[in-house]
C-alpha cells in the first residue's frame, strides 16, 4: 500500500492558519488576563474595605492608631507584611504629589488591625491583646477579630496596597480641618506600577477638596463621617 503524507503546500497552510489564529488569540487572552487581575485588584480593595468598616463597627476606631500607637498616628497602612514590595515610582510630571504615595513613615501594617489584636508599637503575632495597649477584648466595643482570612494583602502585580490612614477620624497628625480636604483610599499602583495619584498632605478644605485616583491606578474610597 502507498502511504501518503502532506505536501509542502498543505504544511504551508496549516501553519498559516495556525500563525493567523495566534495572532488573533494572543492579544485576546492577554487582555483577558489584564482585565481579570484588574478586577481582582478592586475586588480585593472592596474585601480591605469591608473589614475596615467591620472593625469600626466592634471597637469605634479607625485603623491609624491607638493611645500608644507609633508616633501618635500613622500616615499610611500597608496591607502586606514587614518588607513586601511598595513601588518607589512615581508620575510627578503628569501627577502633583503622587510621589507622596510612597513617602510613608510613619506606616504600620494592616494585619496589625485586622488580623491581629496589635494596634500599638508592636506588630505581628508578638504581645497581641495587651490591656490598654491594644483593643480591648470584653465588653461591648471589643476586637472580634480577624476581619481578614489572611495576614498578608498584595495587588495582582506583587505591591502592597496603600491606605492613606492620615485621613481617618481620630489620626493625631491632622485636625478635622486638613482631614476634611481629603478621603481615604485604598490604592494599587495597577499595571505599571507607577504611583500616578495626584496628592499632598498639604491640602485642606480651602484647597481641592478630594483625592481622585489618577493614571492606571486602582482606589476605593472608603467614606467616614468626619
Amino acid at each position: 500500500m502507498k502511504r501518503k503524507g502532506f505536501t509542502l503546500i498543505e504544511m504551508v497552510v496549516v501553519l498559516a492558519v495556525v500563525s493567523i489564529l495566534v495572532a488573533i488569540l494572543v492579544p485576546t487572552i492577554a487582555r483577558h488576563i489584564k482585565d481579570a487581575k484588574i478586577t481582582r485588584a478592586e475586588n480585593e480593595e472592596l474585601v480591605i474595605a469591608s473589614a475596615i468598616l467591620s472593625l469600626y463597627k466592634d471597637v469605634g476606631r479607625w485603623p491609624c492608631t491607638n493611645a500608644n500607637g507609633p508616633s501618635g498616628g500613622v500616615n499610611r497602612v500597608l496591607s502586606g507584611d514587614v518588607g513586601d514590595y511598595v513601588p518607589p515610582s512615581a508620575d510627578p510630571a503628569s501627577y502633583p504629589g503622587s510621589a507622596n504615595w510612597y513617602s510613608l513613615n510613619p506606616t504600620k501594617q494592616l494585619h496589625d488591625y485586622l488580623y491581629y489584636n496589635n494596634p500599638d508599637n508592636n506588630t505581628g503575632a508578638i504581645n497581641q491583646n495587651e490591656s490598654g495597649q491594644d483593643y480591648p477584648t470584653t465588653g461591648e466595643y471589643r476586637w472580634k477579630g480577624p476581619y481578614l482570612d489572611k495576614r498578608a494583602n498584595l495587588d495582582p502585580w506583587g505591591a502592597q496596597y496603600v491606605i492613606s490612614a492620615r485621613y481617618f477620624p481620630g489620626n493625631s497628625l491632622t485636625t478635622v480641618a486638613q482631614r476634611a480636604g481629603h478621603r481615604v483610599l485604598i490604592l494599587s499602583p495597577g499595571i505599571n506600577q507607577v504611583w500616578e495619584t495626584p496628592f499632598s498632605d498639604a491640602v485642606n478644605r480651602n484647597t481641592t477638596p478630594d483625592d481622585n485616583v489618577g493614571g492606571d491606578d486602582i482606589g476605593f474610597v472608603i467614606y467616614t463621617n468626619d
